[in-house]
């Protein structure tokens, strides 16, 4: 399949495929078994297994340190509680219909793949939506790691500078952990060990479930926002009417057999809308609870995440600095992309009005009137079908984290 040969592709299918959250099973004709769900879906369901574990476990350990854990390292386990509880939200996106099927709709239907071949300006814009997406997915892959080995490398650092690695331990000295659990154990070399693997593991996790999952939704965006470039450049260059033989000037009126190509035309434009109308529905339907919870996050979280950096130390600053501005790069890029498929509804609109339609006979002008109708129709998504996803809500969540972060740090000092 032509789709799976693109670079971004491949890399997009090979790490959802790590999350257990890449629909293999839909593209293939397997015969099933009664195993067949624990093939599907049993990665999945050990990661949801192990996240709300881990969350339980975290929630013992704030209980039980809430009166000896100072308001900064309070503020630290209540972020990794809410990265935890979105960890655990997007693992279950492969359990859906709606998620399988939409990615299924993407590739085998969707991409610009299978439209680039109609006309070389939908050859031009297949080539440079394929150099906006390879650019994004090399930029989230270097996030991943980036962030991943700054937030684990402080607290083994710090074991190391306070002498938990050496032959002689300072007395009463504990082990650092990127990220805290309430243990039936005690922490020993071999545990911690244990633990710091498993830390490791939980971090990279994260990382890529929250920019991957962003990533995929970015994609999407990508393509449908070239389907309606696509659409609009129709619009602009519909054929006008052709100029009668030995004619000195242009007709004012379409012929009878040109009138007829007129409504196959007016037909294939209406059939591209709504398919593309069709998937972005089925997108918003997809993941809507999802954008909910994450615009949701970044109110809590995005307060949280500035008062951990307004410390100025070095240690925080190494191990929150580009987990900060990763999250606040997210929310900034989700917000502007979504934005991309608004700001082109709205120019729609502008573009039908554009059509010769006045050199039409009545059947065609009735066509255009209801194309009008339907591309007046707004474009853009709404979280849990409330909270529009955009640029407007982007800036609202910013000021209410800065006027968060700054009660918070009034709170510390």
């Amino acid at each position: 399949m032509e789709v799976f040969d693109l670079g971004y592709i491949k890399r997009i299918r090979f790490t959802l495929r790590y999350l257990g959250a890449w629909p293999d099973h839909v593209f293939e004709d397997c015969v099933a078994t009664k195993f067949s769900a624990i093939r599907r879906y049993g990665y999945t369901l050990l990661l949801l297994a192990m996240s709300s574990t881990g969350m339980v476990s975290q929630v013992k350990y704030l209980i039980g340190n809430m009166g000896i854990l100072g308001f900064i390292d309070l503020g630290q386990t209540c972020l990794i509680f809410l990265l935890s509880g979105v960890f655990v939200q997007r693992t279950t996106l492969p359990l859906q219909s709606t998620y399988r099927e939409n990615i299924k709709d993407f590739v085998l239907t969707f991409h610009l793949t299978h439209h680039k071949s109609k006309s070389e300006f939908a050859l031009k814009t297949y080539k440079k939506v394929n150099q906006i997406c390879e650019i994004a997915t090399i930029v989230q892959f270097v996030q991943i790691y980036v962030t991943a080995v700054m937030f684990n490398i402080v607290p083994l650092y710090s074991n190391y500078k306070s002498g938990m690695f050496s032959s002689n331990k300072p007395a009463n000295g504990t082990y650092e952990l990127s990220i805290d659990y309430a243990v039936p154990f005690e922490m020993t070399g071999v545990w911690y060990t244990v633990m710091f693997l498993y830390n490791c593991y939980a971090v990279f996790n994260v990382c890529c479930m929250f920019c991957f999952h962003d990533l995929l939704v970015c994609i999407f965006v990508f393509h449908i926002w070239g389907h309606l470039t696509i659409f609009e450049h129709k619009l602009n260059y519909f054929p006008r009417p052709r100029k009668a033989v030995g004619s000195k000037t242009d007709p004012m009126r379409y012929s009878y057999e040109e009138n007829k190509e007129v409504a196959n035309g007016l037909k294939e434009i209406i059939k591209q809308y709504l398919m593309i109308k069709e998937f972005l529905a089925n997108t918003s339907v997809t993941y809507s609870l999802t954008l909910c919870v994450y615009y949701g996050f970044h109110l809590v979280s995005d307060c949280i995440l500035l008062l951990e950096c307004s410390t100025l130390n070095v240690d925080a600053l190494v191990k929150y600095g580009m987990v900060t501005l990763v999250v606040f790069q997210q929310l900034i890029q989700l917000s502007v992309v979504f934005e991309l498929i608004s700001s082109k509804g709205d120019a729609l609109a502008d573009a039908v009005y554009g059509l010769p339609w006045e050199c039409m006979d009545n059947s065609n002008r009735r066509t255009v009137l209801i194309l009008l109708q339907v591309v007046q129709q707004s474009l853009a998504l709404k979280a849990c079908n409330m909270v529009p996803v955009g640029v407007q809500t982007m800036v609202a969540i910013l000021k209410a984290s800065g006027s968060y972060f700054m009660m918070l740090n009034t709170f510390a000092k």
